[in-house]
């Protein structure tokens, strides 16, 4: 399902992929993002038993670190990139790799 927000400028897609790429981009002055603010994650595969709104963010190091819902994501987050990738639920696939540093 895609939709527009509520400015029109923007696509949302729920649930976004797996795989796409996202980065922290608004945090309220009291919220625990403020530290985290810049940092990028990847969407983690879903979990049955979680749902398709409880969406896994995936640090660096391949570490399922957090959950947020869509409306979270979309209201905090910047989406770099939506993933084309349709296996939701990672059937067959293993958990999300750490990122490998470039070679210099």
């Amino acid at each position: 399902m895609k939709r527009k927000d509520n400015t029109g400028s923007s696509e949302q897609r729920i649930p976004i992929p797996p795989l796409s790429v996202v980065r922290v981009a608004y945090a309220e002055r009291n919220s625990s993002l403020r530290t985290l603010k810049g940092q990028v994650f990847r969407v983690g595969y879903y979990n049955r038993r979680d749902g398709l709104d409880c969406i896994w963010l995936v640090n660096d190091a391949g570490r399922y670190e957090q959950t947020v819902d869509h409306k979270f994501l979309y209201r905090h987050f910047d989406v770099i990139n939506f993933a084309e990738h349709n296996n939701l639920y990672g059937r067959k696939r293993p958990k999300l790799p750490p990122i490998r540093s470039a070679a210099r």
